[in-house]
């Protein structure tokens, strides 16, 4: 992740978050699946009311964090593969959201 990316802005947060949680669910990086879902989904609902409201704007943000709210029920249900899907589209609206800014 580059630190020219701003955290204040709640693409920032929430790209930062999404990068993070990517890290810490891959099959390599989980011992324990359920405990590292676990704090990966607290970690995401934590970015997640960070954030802040969203832009009306900006649909690309808008998608992301509907892919993310959607990723962090997945990692409720240690569904990692769905949750890691979920988070590379958010990814990738996020790409499209600082176009948009």
């Amino acid at each position: 992740m580059s630190s020219a990316v701003s955290t204040r802005t709640p693409t920032g947060v929430l790209e930062l978050a999404v990068e993070q949680v990517l890290a810490s669910v891959r099959p390599t990086a989980l011992g324990d699946p359920v405990a590292g879902a676990r704090r990966a989904e607290e970690s995401l609902r934590d970015a997640l009311r960070d954030a802040g409201p969203v832009v009306e704007g900006n649909p690309a943000l808008q998608h992301a964090l509907a892919c993310a709210e959607a990723a962090c029920e997945h990692l409720k249900y240690v569904e990692i593969q769905e949750a890691r899907t979920l988070l590379m589209a958010a990814r990738g609206q996020l790409v499209l959201a600082h176009g948009a800014v």
